[in-house]
């Protein structure tokens, strides 16, 4: 690293939480992108654990304008010791800070909101008085509703997890200049003066990934997401298994990885139920190969049952695939075009619309998005228009004297 002073003004991103090689998250593709993006407009330097930078250089190919800087990782499991993380992460931010001379002219963006991002930029921030635009991309839901509306989340695990985002949201909260979320229903966490330091940024899609060729379908069904018992993947078996009893030629592609124990009970769970030989586990798939996917598939399954955006479903529409999901409050809005939508938890439904789709030529091109709406949908959802938006409304946040 050195010291040089910048020619433009700098977005430093702080990468503690990035995804590990091989895997992905919603809030590391959207730190991805903004580097990606905003290098025409900013110097770019994104600070990370060394083991991590394969994921930076798997998902963008060239970084030639963007300056990674790797430190040294965390000897150890990140929430098993979240003290000694915390401490050792603004450690090593804080000497990478000092290298970079990084002052009042420079924007600090937290890639995540796990406490190896908050802690250090919160901390740090009142050192070198930088710009912060801190991240939360969703707002665990609070024990009662995860036991009346069955997500299958571990009830006891996820109390953990709701106090811990929320103590470091209040952080986060108190010391940010600004703030990334995923969807305007989420607007309602913050007080009113303070909305309009707030971005809902949705996500996006890399429209240029997307292959030209006309589609070739030789898949039936795919689900691409985090195996997490967030993404659904768990009650889909179920689904698939009504699926197969009327359509049983066709085949379930899942792409995607989670936890190894997950994994295997997921895959266990498959045998139990009849339907392991219609399944293929793809595993991590990225960038064009993962479009190609989409481009040889007839549909898309979205069965997250709490979630306020999942970017795969517009990546689908965008590739041409209609999209079957749950009728979440949080993505009405969002998703109009090319989707069906059932009750939530209603697993018959689900089948049925998904049989429908299969099987009824006239109800499929009835639903799946036109050549027309492809082109709405890409203009709408392309990663540079996303975040141009985004650096429209940073400027006046990194320009001004503080905190609203």
């Amino acid at each position: 690293m050195t010291g040089r002073r910048q020619t433009a003004k700098r977005f430093i991103i702080c990468g503690m939480g990035l995804s590990e090689p091989g895997t992905m998250g919603g809030n590391s593709k959207i730190a991805l992108e903004l580097a990606r993006c905003l290098s025409d407009a900013f110097e770019i330097h994104f600070i990370l654990p060394g083991r991590k930078v394969e994921t930076v250089t798997d998902a963008l190919g060239d970084t030639g304008r963007i300056v990674l800087h790797p430190v040294a990782g965390f000897k150890g499991n990140d929430l098993r010791h979240p003290f000694a993380s915390a401490r050792h992460y603004t450690r090593v931010l804080r000497e990478a800070f000092r290298a970079l001379n990084v002052n009042a002219e420079d924007v600090v963006y937290a890639c995540s909101d796990f406490h190896v991002d908050t802690l250090p930029c919160s901390r740090l921030k009142r050192e070198f008085g930088y710009t912060w635009i801190a991240v939360q991309f969703l707002f665990v839901p609070f024990i009662f509703e995860n036991l009346l509306k069955r997500y299958r989340f571990p009830a006891l695990t996820y109390l953990l997890v709701w106090f811990y985002s929320r103590l470091l949201f209040r952080i986060a909260r108190r010391h940010a200049d600004g703030f990334v979320i995923t969807n305007d229903s989420d607007l309602t966490h913050f007080p009113e003066p303070f909305r309009s330091r707030v971005f809902p940024i949705y996500g996006g899609v890399n429209i240029e990934q997307i292959p030209d060729a006309p589609a070739t379908r030789s898949r039936d069904v795919v689900f691409c997401s985090r195996l997490h018992p967030q993404k659904g993947i768990d009650g889909f078996l179920e689904i698939w298994k009504r699926v197969r009893a009327q359509c049983p030629d066709v085949r379930l592609t899942v792409i995607g990885n989670g936890a190894p124990d997950y994994t295997r009970a997921l895959k266990r769970k498959a045998e139990r139920l009849g339907i392991a030989g219609s399944v293929d586990w793809l595993g991590y798939v990225n960038n064009e190969a993962k479009y190609a996917i989409y481009r040889s598939t007839w549909i898309l399954v979205h069965p997250t049952v709490f979630d306020n955006n999942g970017m795969v479903a517009a990546e689908a529409l965008c590739s041409g695939l209609p999209v079957v999901m749950y009728d979440l409050p949080a993505l009405r809005h969002v998703y109009t075009t090319g989707c069906v939508k059932v009750p939530y938890g209603d697993q018959a439904a689900f089948a049925a619309a998904l049989v429908k789709l299969l099987t009824e030529p006239e109800a499929y091109a009835a639903v799946a998005p036109t050549p027309e709406q492809q082109a709405r949908l890409r203009e709408q959802w392309a990663w540079r228009n996303r975040v141009r938006s985004f650096e429209t409304w940073l400027t006046p946040i990194s320009t001004s004297d503080g905190n609203a």
